[in-house]
């Protein structure tokens, strides 16, 4: 099987799960003789943060000396960064032989009247590759909440991690803050250890007391004063913690809640054994890298693209607008997709920007740009409706004048597209 073959076999199956997901995936690791109970995994939940957080503790391991697995989702670049070993993508010949090895149990499930999904497919694959690459630890990032998703197979969990908590697939978590922690909160393994980011909405603390209480899980609190925030610009954050100082590339106030986490996991990590040093944890951060978010793709003119899409990574971009882009003309090149409360975005970032040009972005669910554009309209924002990405940068150049910025955003799909479009858009010029 090659990979263009295994790629259009993937695309068959639907892309969201149904019921089942975890028995479906179970089913298919025990025809391999069960890899994930051989494997040491880190599972990180939660609304935003996760993927940050997820790239910041494999970087740390991996400086450590530990041959680190890596799940991630979605993809920005290729699919295959979904799965990574020591920061190298699944090469495609071996995820051709995974899926020529895995594809006749999913028929076979299939013929019996079960719906599998990409993303039950895809956690598959990824545990059978790190158990392939005798992974010593694995950085498994959740798809949507937590204890009905495909990666809540895995049972020989160190730490478990709760990243910031908002409203986002209420259509699937419920349609409270209670609701989508309990659902989050799935991941939590009996006598196990529950790692919680700073900061946290009122509603989200007494949820996971209670249903740690159940589990008998030991919770730790990650604080904002673990650390003490130095410099913060456009080049990334210098902070000091335990007495050295250390910088994170990575842009977004909201960077400083992923990274006290991140330091509260490597603290429970050491007391499990694991030899991490503060010149680890120093190299890590400054090494990691995590495309679309708050991701500087050109400077002159100035442009940014971040995906955030729901309401609590709507307030951190406003946020980060405020702190990083004072008095800057600040064009907004957005699209976003129909299930996304766009009512929200709209009038939270009304006042951010001094022109919006409206996408519509290549996905099914996209919300058509004219449609968008006119939301933005009805709350006084200038606005405009582009036919696609190269459309948008060029209208946008015209508006920035010399000390203006570009910020694409909206929908990671976007922030996925534009990234590729505009590299070639100033190529041609």
């Amino acid at each position: 099987m090659t990979f263009e073959t295994a790629m259009e076999k993937l695309g068959t199956l639907q892309r969201f799960g149904s019921p089942g997901a975890v028995e479906r995936v179970d089913w298919i690791l025990e025809q391999f003789g069960n890899p994930q109970h051989q494997l040491q995994f880190i599972h990180v939940a939660g609304t935003n943060g996760k993927g940050s957080t997820c790239a910041m503790l494999s970087s740390i391991l991996r400086e450590a000396g530990y041959q680190t697995g890596l799940f991630v989702s979605p993809y920005i670049i290729e699919f295959r960064e979904r799965i990574q070993v020591n920061g190298e993508m699944i090469p495609k010949e071996a995820f051709a032989a995974l899926m020529e090895q895995v594809f006749p149990y999913v028929e076979q499930l299939q013929s019996s009247g079960e719906r599998m999904s990409e993303f039950e497919l895809v956690t598959v694959l990824a545990i059978l590759w790190f158990s392939k690459q005798k992974c010593d630890i694995v950085v498994f990032e959740v798809g949507v909440g937590g204890k009905r998703d495909s990666t809540n197979v895995i049972t020989n969990v160190l730490v478990s991690v709760l990243t910031s908590v908002s409203m986002d697939h209420t259509e699937v978590l419920g349609d409270t803050l209670e609701k989508i922690t309990t659902d989050k909160c799935g991941i939590m393994k009996p006598n196990g250890t529950f790692v919680v980011a700073p900061c946290q909405k009122a509603e989200v603390m007494p949820i996971v007391k209670e249903e740690a209480e159940k589990k008998d899980n030991c919770v730790i609190e990650a604080f904002m004063n673990d650390i003490q925030l130095l410099h913060t610009d456009l080049n990334g954050t210098d902070f000091l913690y335990h007495g050295s100082t250390l910088h994170l590339p990575l842009i977004g106030v909201h960077q400083s809640l992923n990274v006290c986490t991140v330091l509260a996991v490597t603290e429970q990590l050491k007391q499990k054994g694991f030899s991490i040093e503060i010149n680890h944890i120093k190299a890590g951060l400054e090494k990691v890298q995590f495309p679309a978010r708050w991701e500087i793709v050109r400077k002159h003119p100035l442009i940014i693209i971040d995906g955030a899409h729901n309401q609590d990574g709507i307030d951190m971009l406003k946020a980060s607008v405020k702190q990083y882009l004072p008095n800057r003309t600040i064009v907004a090149v957005i699209g976003a997709l129909r299930d996304k409360d766009t009512d929200y975005m709209v009038h939270a970032l009304a006042d951010v920007f001094h022109h919006v040009i409206t996408i519509t972005p290549n996905n099914p669910r996209a919300l058509d740009a004219k449609t968008f554009a006119l939301r933005w309209i009805a709350c006084g924002q200038q606005t405009t409706a582009a036919d696609d990405i190269d459309d948008a940068i060029s209208r946008a150049e015209q508006l920035i004048g010399e000390n203006g910025v570009i910020l694409v955003c909206g929908s990671l799909f976007v922030a996925a597209e534009a990234r590729e479009k505009i590299k070639y858009h100033f190529m041609e010029k």
